[in-house]
């Protein structure tokens, strides 16, 4: 007997064929013939037109028929009382069978590479948050209409004089038009777009660069500015940090499969800037493809993924998919295997929401970001039941939640409020001792404790792993900071002209100590309500930074350890204006942060044992 649970987290039994049962089918070869068409068809998916027509017959016609072949076909085979049946119908099929092989390769058919899908998936996502900004930049008063149609069009005529002086322009502006689709779609006030829409907003943006970097890359960072100097109170020694990296190799894949269920030939639901499209033929034609990727990429079986949704959408529920892992965690003490819930953050230009769903929230003895934590409530709701019914199902597991940006905020907060809640002892007493961990992969901050109940909220952020990879903007992104780093903006505009401005720009000419001291102005912003200094939900942040390259010339990272939130006069990730780079946006895809993790696991169990992490002052 064979365990597999159906969409809705029940258990059920499917019969295998017993040893004996094996040695009476006679026809080994076409059994093998038979099994290996069943696994390619499993794994067949076209695209474009072909797709549409021929993926509804891969899953509900020829995969059917063929499971049921293989069961029924050799043992009938076997029964033929004529020599050679079996030798005779395993070359005729496998004859027809490597024909409509050659046949599919020649077709346009599905990526086999999920790293690339979603680096794929999310440089689309990006472009059209690029061309949502480019598309509703206007702000709402005529006036401002006006300055701002003059604004950019001044702005254009200056950076194409200036091409020939400076050749990562291009790179510059295409970086800020990312950088406003992603406020865009953050739901960030359009009041807080009136300071990126200047005459000069490119010219200052470099210049604030230019600044930033410099103090970045010295004993001043802003990473040392938060680190830790020693391990924090939830890390023992080394072998516990070594335990976080590795289960954080395996929730980085998962947090990545999340974002690779989207394939434009899959049809459930094909979303293009918000607008539905059904194609009723071809309903829940890619789900098994989709299982066989994710299950390939995340190391467990296809039949262990629980319930996926579909591509694109409704963009009030995140999208996500469940997981039975039984393999063992390193950061549970007795190493239990773990019901995981992966979630992606929803990019989908159509999730564009009111202008307050940015500001926050009563949430959990705190203050949360209201449109994330209005979708963890929801998605609570959506995956409750399946959840507990796992994890009785599989008494001894624990549960973790994961995810990477807009899914990082959310799995924070639903840790928080599963923990703080006790939600999961409550919905059935035998999980009372389940284990809930969390690992989050570019989080923003998204949560404010209240100061009387700081202690029981601190002991529910414990088991929270947050991971920063470099300038990843999105770690830092809150309507405050957004508020802040639109005031440094402004300021800078305001103190150079359509002359220097360009110049400092591109080097040629020195910024002066005036225009940095803005650059660094920190200050506190005045009140607006429901705009507080928003954190990332977790005890510490495990800061990620490019140092080296190893002897085959991959790039080698190390961490330390940051204060999401700044306590006893030191600063944390929260105090931060944005750092303003043009790879903030790149290095925010989630493939990048598996990538850093990996080095840093690899280099932990190397021979030479390094450590992985630093303390400041060592470095930077």
């Amino acid at each position: 007997q064979i365990r597999k649970w159906d969409s809705g987290g029940r258990s059920y039994q499917r019969s295998l064929p017993n040893r004996k049962q094996e040695e009476v089918m006679s026809a080994p070869k076409l059994k093998e013939v038979l099994e290996d068409a069943e696994e390619s068809l499993k794994s067949a998916e076209l695209t474009g037109l072909p797709g549409l027509i021929f993926n509804p017959m891969f899953d509900n016609v020829f995969l059917p028929v063929t499971e049921k072949a293989t069961d029924i076909v050799p043992a009938v085979a076997g029964a033929v009382p004529l020599p050679f049946v079996d030798d005779v119908s395993a070359l005729a099929l496998g004859i027809s069978f490597g024909a409509m092989k050659l046949g599919y390769s020649i077709l346009p058919h599905a990526d086999e590479d999920l790293d690339r899908e979603t680096d794929n998936l999310m440089i689309d996502e990006f472009l059209s948050m690029e061309a949502y900004a480019e598309k509703h930049r206007t702000p709402k008063p005529l006036l401002s209409s006006l300055m701002g149609v003059i604004g950019f069009g001044t702005s254009t005529l200056i950076d194409l004089a200036r091409l020939p002086f400076s050749g990562d322009l291009r790179t510059w502006i295409k970086t800020t038009k990312e950088f406003l689709g992603y406020l865009m779609y953050s739901g960030v006030g359009q009041e807080l777009m009136e300071g990126f829409l200047s005459v000069g907003v490119v010219d200052a943006m470099m210049i604030i660069a230019r600044v930033q970097e410099e103090k970045n890359n010295s004993k001043e960072s802003r990473r040392i500015r938060t680190a830790m100097t020693s391990f924090p109170e939830t890390v023992a020694d080394k072998s516990v940090f070594k335990g976080i990296i590795f289960d954080a190799m395996r929730y980085a894949k998962y947090s990545s499969a999340a974002y690779g269920l989207s394939m434009i030939a899959s049809a459930e639901l094909l979303q293009v800037f918000g607008k539905k499209i059904e194609a009723p033929i071809v309903k829940s034609t890619s789900e098994c493809k989709r299982k066989l990727k994710m299950s390939r990429y995340i190391g467990v079986d296809a039949e262990d993924i629980i319930d996926p949704t579909p591509p694109g959408g409704d963009i009030d529920l995140l999208g996500h998919f469940i997981a039975v892992d039984k393999r063992p965690t390193q950061t549970s003490p007795q190493k239990k295997p773990a019901v995981v819930l992966a979630l992606r953050g929803t990019y989908t230009i159509s999730g564009v929401k009111s202008d307050a769903e940015c500001y926050s929230a009563p949430f959990c003895n705190g203050r949360a970001h209201k449109g994330i934590a209005k979708r963890t409530d929801k998605l609570w709701e959506y995956v409750k039941e399946k959840i507990v019914s796992l994890l009785k199902a599989n008494p001894g597991y624990d549960l973790v939640i994961t995810g990477h940006s807009l899914g990082a905020g959310a799995a924070g907060l639903l840790a928080l409020k599963l923990k703080s809640e006790r939600l999961l002892a409550k919905a059935d007493p035998a999980l009372e001792d389940v284990d809930i961990r969390c690992f989050a992969f570019a989080p923003p901050p998204v949560y404010l404790c209240e100061n009387d109940k700081k202690s029981v909220m601190d002991d529910a952020m414990k088991s929270t792993y947050a991971f920063i990879h470099e300038n990843d903007c999105v770690p830092f992104c809150s309507t405050d900071s957004i508020r802040r780093i639109a005031r440094v903006v402004d300021d800078v505009d305001a103190a150079t002209n359509v002359i220097e401005g360009p110049l400092m720009a591109i080097g040629k000419k020195d910024i002066t100590p005036e225009i940095k001291d803005k650059v660094f102005d920190e200050s506190e912003l005045p009140f607006a309500p429901d705009a507080e200094k928003l954190a990332i939900p977790a005890p510490y942040a495990i800061w990620m930074r490019h140092v080296n390259v190893d002897e085959y010339g991959r790039p080698m990272y190390n961490a330390m350890f940051c204060r999401p939130q700044g306590e006893n006069g030191e600063a944390g990730t929260n105090d931060l204006n944005l750092m303003i780079d043009k790879d903030m946006i790149p290095d925010h895809m989630n493939p990048k942060y598996e990538r850093a993790i990996t080095s840093i696991a690899e280099q932990m169990k190397g021979k030479n044992g390094i450590d992985g992490y630093v303390f400041p002052p060592i470095a930077n």
